[in-house]
């Protein structure tokens, strides 16, 4: 009968082990981040702007492809969309006024938003909204005769030949009244073709 060998242990080897594991690399791992924590925010940045300098490359050409595709679409809609909001606001300056009337008004404090623009006529039609200079039978702004009653499209084709301070007053008349983005965009993007 064959006796059966047991198995070795060496006992410095398992000592060495554990003293590894629990001592020389835990500093090992210190150690190595000491040293890269210098150029970590660098690789870091390096990691993250491959990726967002490429998003934001086909998101410009996604946008440009858009843009050349339905821009005229998209400019008619905004029209459309502010002749609309400027009905629905003398809509609503009349129901305002028709309660004042019938109601005896409101506290003297109250406000509405809308109290200062011209109510809509009562066939539904809605009215232009008249700035200072156009209630004295002026349609310019910023130097485009006939401004209120052209399309976004319109406009943009007529900024390129303005000064600064003309497109600034489109800038405000728009903010003021239509608030259409794409002229203000191209505003913007002029602005900084001058370096303003």
């Amino acid at each position: 009968m064959a006796t059966q060998e047991t198995p070795s242990f060496d006992f410095d080897e398992l000592k060495q082990e554990v003293v590894n594991r629990l001592v020389y690399q835990p500093i090992g791992l210190l150690a190595a981040v000491v040293r890269t924590l210098p150029h970590a925010a660098e690789e870091g940045r390096r990691v993250v702007e491959g990726p967002l300098q490429t998003a934001k490359f086909v998101g410009d050409m996604a946008a440009g492809v858009v843009k050349a595709r339905y821009g005229a679409q998209i400019n008619d809609i905004e029209d459309r969309v502010s002749g609309v909001r400027r009905t629905v606001e003398g809509a609503a300056d009349l129901v305002i006024k028709t309660a004042q009337s019938r109601v005896g008004g409101f506290p003297p404090n109250w406000s509405s938003p809308a109290q200062d623009r011209p109510s809509t006529p009562s066939d539904g039609a809605a009215t232009k909204h008249r700035t200072p200079h156009e209630a004295r039978g002026s349609e310019t702004v910023g130097g485009i005769s006939g401004y209120e009653s052209m399309t976004a499209a319109e406009v943009i084709e007529r900024l390129e030949s303005l000064t600064l301070d003309q497109l600034g007053e489109v800038e405000a008349f728009e903010l003021e009244h239509r608030r259409r983005r794409t002229i203000l965009g191209r505003i913007s993007k002029l602005r900084e073709e001058f370096g303003e």
